[in-house]
């Protein structure tokens, strides 16, 4: 009989709980149907899994569908043994590091670039450097170094010194500074006075005398034509202060011109060609810089000092400042580039200071705006803005070499570079020199050079600016100069290496403080470093410099040596390889290293008895190498060593490599105590 659906107590219906009971809600949780208890109360989306997603990812799954976190329940206290943890984390570092410094090593000998993998771990998520920001800023404002003397000698070394920022003997070594064996004493007089700006104040009349016997000083003819040549070829490679046109044309015949004109006897004063002071303190200047690589005489040949000495005598008979003309700025430049060569008897503050005063007196004279503007002939405009790129030039170079500010700031500079012709490979040349003097090697200086430090991204941003310079296919005939069977002129060879250094130059100066402060950092893993970059670069730049002074020098030895940028560069490349070889024997660089500072040490040997520079480095090399052939003895290099076991009291507690790295500015303390440096090698060298 079917139920009577109006009496309840007849219905069929099997009774049911209420849906809000507690007992229901955890076992609709429990079965994935709603939320579970936590995400309900932290108001958060459940994926209704057991354990849900939300509570694995804030780690507590193990409350995970009904329970929730109670007063002074936290995280920490749902998770694993943390210790163990922590632990594992350490030991999963220590393998990640030494797999990395393992491809470091492998990637090393494959390309100059480091891996990809090796850039994305040293970041932070923000993509900053791991290392800490304001750790970096010390570091970078360490650069440079101030020294008192016991006598109060105040000298500062910039952030990019190296071997050239040492003293040189004093005056009183060389005798007086004013004058000159077989010089006049009116003449000696006056190059003493060069500098005072005003002129020699003088009547007309020892005016004369003056210039007849600055006439009267000058070569034969014949002499003063081999010396031009000899300029042209073997010291217009780095600088073009004039043309082979400008030189003879405007220079040397109209000087000679007149001094014929002086010695005849029958002449009026009227009618006799006038020539500038300084005009003809350039031409003595030209002598003296061709008698320094003239490979007839001995190096620094007295004749040498005598041609500047007539040339300061008359640089002294024209105002400087009140007057200058574009004669004035090539005769200072010319002084700065003789002085820098001449060894030991001027210093190189000296010769900083003098290129300083070319730039000064080239921007009174507006060489720093382009001359097309006010419509000069074509001569004159190339002219002009050759002297100014040649002058801006000489100002980076003296600049970067002490670690001092350049003059010359390009924001307030419109000239124009000289004008190219495409099927003259010489004024190509000189047209990617001036293009990579302006666009990448003055900021390299401005930057390495400044005050405020620069951060590491800036620095690899040069860094890739130097790689991206790179020459055009017209111009790879300098460098296949490099090939022994080919037959070049001195002058092509050394505009080859010219060349072939400027890269090289660069990535020392960008890089080399940070390689140094690696190797103080971390010696045992320099490629693990936030600047890993830094240390292959100025590694392998070091190597390059090295290896390619060792092939160009075969070709051209006297020449070559009779450089100084040619042993700077050298020796700062051996204080690097060297390094390499003493403070991380461990690497896969060290061997090589070791065997590259016996090459440098090997022609520093052959250059000693030039001069008291390339002694004093050749010392400190010799001191180096014996450093590095006792740590490559070790027994972590797993070699057999032949080598002389030098004195083991060599590597102390001051001498364990950290001194040669100070040359390049990496000193714990900017401004050491009065007295001597801590270390000794800038009172040598």
């Amino acid at each position: 009989m079917p139920a009577d659906p109006k009496n309840p107590s007849s219905s069929s219906r099997r009774p049911s709980r209420k849906l809000t009971s507690d007992e229901e809600i955890k076992l609709k949780r429990s079965r994935g149907e709603i939320s579970c208890a936590e995400c309900k109360k932290s108001k958060l989306k459940c994926d209704k899994q057991i354990p849900c997603g939300s509570c694995a990812r804030r780690r507590c799954s193990n409350i995970c569908p009904n329970d929730i976190f109670t007063p002074g329940q936290t995280v920490r206290s749902f998770l694993p043994d943390t210790e163990y943890l922590h632990r594992k984390i350490f030991e999963m570092g220590q393998r990640i590091r030494q797999l990395e410094g393992a491809l470091a090593i492998l990637q090393s000998n494959v390309s100059s670039e480091p891996h990809a993998l090796l850039l994305s771990v040293k970041s932070a998520p923000d993509g900053s450097s791991v290392q800490d920001k304001e750790g970096l800023e010390e570091t970078l404002k360490s650069f440079g170094t101030f020294s008192i003397g016991d006598s109060g000698k105040h000298t500062y070394f910039g952030a990019s010194a190296g071997s050239e920022a040492g003293p040189t003997l004093s005056a009183e070594e060389f005798g007086p500074n004013n004058s000159v064996g077989g010089t006049p004493d009116l003449l000696n007089n006056i190059a003493s006075m060069t500098f005072l700006g005003d002129g020699f104040a003088t009547d007309f009349e020892t005016f004369e005398g003056a210039m007849t016997m600055l006439f009267a000083g000058l070569p034969p003819r014949t002499r003063a034509w081999s010396l031009c040549e000899t300029y042209l070829e073997h010291s217009c490679w780095y600088t073009q202060l004039a043309t082979r046109q400008g030189l003879i044309e405007d220079v040397l015949t109209p000087v000679y011109n007149a001094k014929k004109e002086r010695e005849d006897p029958a002449r009026e004063w009227e009618s006799s060609t006038q020539i500038s002071p300084h005009k003809l303190a350039f031409l003595y200047l030209v002598f003296a810089q061709a008698v320094l690589v003239d490979l007839t005489l001995p190096a620094y040949h007295v004749d040498g000092e005598t041609y500047h000495h007539y040339a300061c005598a008359a640089m002294a008979l024209r105002p400087l400042f009140d007057s200058p003309t574009v004669e004035t700025v090539q005769a200072i430049i010319s002084m700065s580039h003789y002085r820098s060569c001449a060894g030991e008897r001027y210093k190189r503050d000296s010769v900083w200071a003098l290129g300083s005063l070319g730039c000064k007196l080239a921007q009174i004279i507006g060489l720093h705006r382009d001359p097309g503007r006010w419509h000069m002939d074509e001569k004159t405009v190339e002219l002009r803005r050759r002297i100014f790129w040649e002058v801006y030039t000489a100002d980076l170079f003296h600049s970067i070499t002490l670690g001092r500010p350049p003059s010359i700031e390009l924001s307030y500079v419109d000239c124009a570079l000289p004008t190219c012709d495409e099927e003259d490979h010489d004024m190509q040349y000189w047209n990617w020199k001036y293009h990579f003097i302006r666009d990448v090697f003055g900021p390299v200086v401005k930057l390495t050079l400044a005050a405020a430090p620069p951060s590491y991204e800036s620095i690899l941003e040069l860094d890739r600016k130097v790689r991206e310079m790179v020459l055009p296919p017209a111009l790879n005939m300098f460098l296949r100069t490099e090939d022994a069977q080919v037959c070049v002129s001195a002058g092509v060879h050394m505009k080859s290496f010219l060349l072939s250094s400027f890269r090289s130059f660069s990535m020392l100066c960008i890089h080399r403080s940070f390689f140094a402060q690696t190797l103080l950092d971390d010696p045992e893993s320099p490629l693990r470093s936030p600047y890993a970059t830094s240390f292959l670069a100025t590694y392998r730049a070091a190597s390059f410099v090295i290896s390619s002074t060792v092939k160009h020098i075969e070709r051209y030895p006297e020449l070559f040596m009779r450089h100084w940028g040619v042993w700077t560069q050298l020796f700062s490349a051996a204080i690097i390889v060297g390094s390499v070889a003493t403070k991380a024997p461990s690497s896969g660089m060290a061997s090589t290293a070791f065997m590259e500072l016996g090459l440098a040490v090997d022609l520093y040997e052959r250059g000693a008895n030039l001069s008291e520079r390339t002694r004093t480095g050749l010392a400190i090399l010799h001191k180096l190498k014996e450093k590095a052939s006792l740590v490559q003895c070790q027994p972590h290099n797993n070699t057999n060593c032949d080598a002389p076991s030098p004195n083991p009291l060599v590597l102390n507690s001051q001498e364990d490599g950290t001194d040669e790295l100070a040359l390049f500015g990496a000193a714990p303390d900017p401004f050491p105590p009065r007295g001597p440096l801590a270390w000794d090698h800038w009172d040598d060298f």
